[in-house]
């Protein structure tokens, strides 16, 4: 009975992982790009190929060995090594890349579940270690327990449904439109070659109207010089150092060049703080409450959003974070969402003055106390309270 349960117990660990990985595969392509490719792994599509392969193998495999840890054949000769050999390497990866950055135990998310149920190194690490103990009882006290023909289908069935259950949720106001100064659209970014191949066919087509003719050479014009200003930017971003740093002026135009409406929404303000934020992200939620709590306060500037998500996710993200008022793009390709990331994680945020980014946080670097700091907030806050506490005082109402 014990190994059975053991058994099960390692099962649904390998099925759970390698579901929650292929419904969120962007993040886990990304992830494993950024470790084998660097942070800049955006610019290099032709390696992207073979890690999304990489990726898949992986998937594949831990899905495998799910299944295979509730049959009896080959279990002690191969799926046991298999399964131990898989989480001690995996453990020693964790430890590594904990050790290479502060609080590298604690802080972001191992990607063992995808973003389905994120976790740190440090708890990815105890999980493995209780599977590699299950693994060496299934050993020593594995004697052709069997389980019944059904039992490996239902299972997996289970598992997958319990793993797609973590993305159901709440439809409460989610379906109210979303009032905005700027109309939230999706950006695909694709190769135009065939497009423009066929676009070219229609112009030069006798059959093809004269006014749909003027909108394909207006389009054909549009895409070469979207084309031209992007390589511009990329061409100058890679030779800006050789350490691969970027300038804050190649930042901006990434983002104008992405981001339609934003250098209009850049000119009509002083300062605006752009926020860059995943729609399934709850430290995102959690930064843009905390912005929101303060909009109160004349001392901080208008804010831009540029969110990475589904429209379903972005409207379930106001509803969780708060306010949806806010000027917002939506963009849905995740790799495009990294390159504005610039090889940073999420949140980002920039406090940007008359065309220059004077101020940036990120999810390592955000802090509630030091962001109202910067904006004067934090001194006015205190000043309220100060204000407060002597009122009561004045008119005996101690509040010990």
């Amino acid at each position: 009975m014990i190994v059975q349960i053991s058994r099960i117990l390692l099962s649904f660990l390998f099925i759970f992982g390698a579901v929650s990985k292929l419904i969120s595969m962007p993040f886990f392509d990304s992830m494993v790009a950024e470790l084998i490719l660097g942070q800049d792994y955006f610019n290099r599509p032709q390696e992207m190929i073979l890690v999304q392969w990489l990726t898949r193998i992986l998937v594949a495999l831990e899905l495998w060995i799910g299944i295979a840890l509730l049959q009896n054949k080959g279990f002690k000769k191969v799926t046991l090594p298999l399964t131990l050999l898989t989480l001690i390497l995996f453990t020693i990866h964790l430890f590594y890349e904990s050790l290479k950055k502060e609080n590298g135990f604690i802080e972001g998310n191992c990607g063992c579940f995808g973003d389905v149920l994120p976790m740190n190194n440090l708890e990815s690490i105890i999980k493995n270690v209780i599977g590699i103990g299950l693994a060496i009882l299934a050993w020593f006290k594995f004697n052709n327990q069997t389980f019944r023909s059904w039992t490996s289908s239902v299972f997996l069935g289970l598992v997958t449904l319990f793993t797609l259950s973590f993305g159901v949720k709440s439809y409460q106001k989610a379906t109210e439109s979303i009032n905005s100064t700027t109309t939230s659209q999706n950006i695909t970014i694709q190769d135009t070659t065939d497009t423009d191949f066929q676009d070219s066919m229609l112009i030069d087509s006798p059959t093809t109207p004269s006014s749909n003719k003027e909108l394909l050479i207006k389009k054909s014009q549009k895409v070469i010089t979207t084309s031209e200003k992007i390589n511009k930017i990329i061409s100058k971003k890679n030779n800006a150092s050789s350490s691969n740093r970027i300038s804050p002026q190649t930042t901006l135009e990434l983002l104008n060049s992405y981001v339609p409406d934003l250098n209009k929404h850049l000119q009509k303000n002083d300062t605006t703080l752009v926020c860059l934020f995943s729609m399934t992200c709850s430290h995102c939620q959690e930064v843009y409450r905390d912005i929101s709590s303060m909009k109160s306060s004349s001392k901080l500037p208008p804010i831009y959003l540029v969110n990475y998500g589904s429209e379903y996710e972005q409207n379930y993200f106001f509803t969780q974070a708060g306010n949806k008022n806010d000027p917002h793009y939506k963009i849905e390709d995740f790799t495009l969402f990294k390159r504005l990331l610039e090889g940073k994680t999420y949140p980002r945020i920039l406090c940007v003055s008359q065309g220059n980014i004077i101020k940036e946080w990120d999810v390592d670097s955000y802090q509630k106390e030091n962001f109202m700091s910067h904006f004067g907030i934090l001194k006015i806050e205190k000043e309220k309270l100060k204000n407060g506490l002597q009122l009561d005082l004045n008119q005996g109402n101690s509040p010990w």
